[in-house]
C-alpha cells in the first residue's frame, strides 16, 4: 500500500480523491491543507510519502509558482516521494501547459487533468 498525500485546495474535490484513493485499496491517503510554508514537505517527510498529489490553479496556495516551490522543497526532504500535479486544462490551459511543460522538464513525475476518469488515475499512481 502506497502512503499518498493530497493536498487539493477544494474541498469537495479532494475529499472525492480521497474517498476513490481509499476504495481502490491501493493506497493510504493523507490530507494536507494549505496553511502555512514547509508545511507539504514537512508532512510529506513525516508521513513517508510515496506520491504527492497537488492541485494547480490560479487560486492562492495553488498557483504554479508557489506549488513548484513546494515540489522543491519535497524533493530535498523526501527525494523518492513521487510528484503529481492535477489542473483543469479547460478552464485554466495556461496552467495545463505549464503543468505539462514541468513534467517534461523533469520537474514532476506526471500530471493528470481534472477530466482524467477515475481508473487512469488510479492505475498511473499505482505505477508510480
Amino acid at each position: 500500500m502506497k502512503n499518498i498525500v493530497v493536498c487539493i485546495g477544494n474541498g469537495l474535490l479532494s475529499e472525492a480523491i480521497i474517498n476513490m484513493l481509499k476504495n481502490s485499496g491501493e493506497f493510504m491517503p493523507f490530507r494536507v491543507l494549505i496553511q502555512k510554508k514547509n508545511n507539504i514537505a514537512n508532512e510529506c517527510e513525516a508521513l513517508s510519502a510515496d506520491i504527492l498529489l497537488l492541485d494547480v490553479s490560479y487560486t492562492f496556495g495553488t498557483t504554479m509558482e508557489t506549488r513548484l516551490n513546494e515540489v522543491k522543497q519535497v524533493r530535498e526532504k523526501t527525494p523518492t516521494c513521487k510528484l503529481v500535479m492535477l489542473c483543469d486544462e479547460n478552464s485554466s490551459p495556461e496552467i495545463a501547459r505549464e503543468v505539462a511543460n514541468a513534467k517534461k522538464d523533469g520537474l514532476i513525475d506526471a500530471f493528470f487533468y481534472s477530466s482524467v476518469n477515475e481508473k487512469y488515475l488510479t492505475a498511473v499512481l499505482s505505477s508510480l
